[in-house]
């Protein structure tokens, strides 16, 4: 049976009092999912480090250390599966997930005004189950997986955001 382990890492901001979540565009699925991917081999004793990597190649160019840390938010990978992998033409595979909450270490809107326009989505956490927008199975996965939910989570940044500090297009309307 097929074995895959994965590492995904929330970034969670409230904006004008609305605790919301940073979305990355997933082109290969057509849908928004939470920044993350595959432990490599050589990270297998070292999830966090595959977090942070895969945190700072899908933020490019924010670096971990510099503009963010990731932190773990569980002692143990959630196990689940077998189930049909998507990526590997429906192969039965057991699941083995590492959910990590990124922290900035500087202002987030200067930040986020660094990513490419277009790839993220930042939306309210109580229209998850109701946006426009094709969420990831991941996104679900997070909210049923972690104890208590997104609730779990601390903030990416302590301070409210002002939305129209925020770069174009990076807010999903609220309801």
């Amino acid at each position: 049976m097929r074995h895959s382990n994965v590492v995904y890492t929330l970034i969670r901001i409230s904006v004008a009092g609305v605790p919301s979540l940073l979305l990355r565009r997933h082109d290969k699925w057509g849908d928004w999912s939470l920044v993350g991917g595959h432990v490599e081999p050589w990270e297998q004793d070292d999830w966090r480090r595959a977090a942070a990597r895969e945190a700072t190649e899908e933020l490019e160019p924010l670096r971990e250390g510099q503009d963010f840390v990731v932190e773990s938010l569980h002692e143990e990978p959630v196990t689940w599966g077998p189930e049909a992998s998507r990526s590997a033409r429906g192969e039965r595979t057991l699941y083995r997930i590492q959910y990590y909450r990124l922290g900035f270490r500087r202002d987030p809107v200067e930040l986020l005004a660094q990513l490419p326009a277009g790839d993220f989505l930042l939306v309210p956490e109580r229209t998850l189950g109701s946006t426009a927008h094709a969420l990831g199975n991941p996104v679900h996965r997070a909210r049923r997986y972690l104890q208590d939910g997104f609730d779990s989570v601390p903030l990416s940044w302590a301070e409210d955001l002002d939305p129209g500090a925020l770069p174009t297009g990076l807010q999903t309307p609220t309801p």
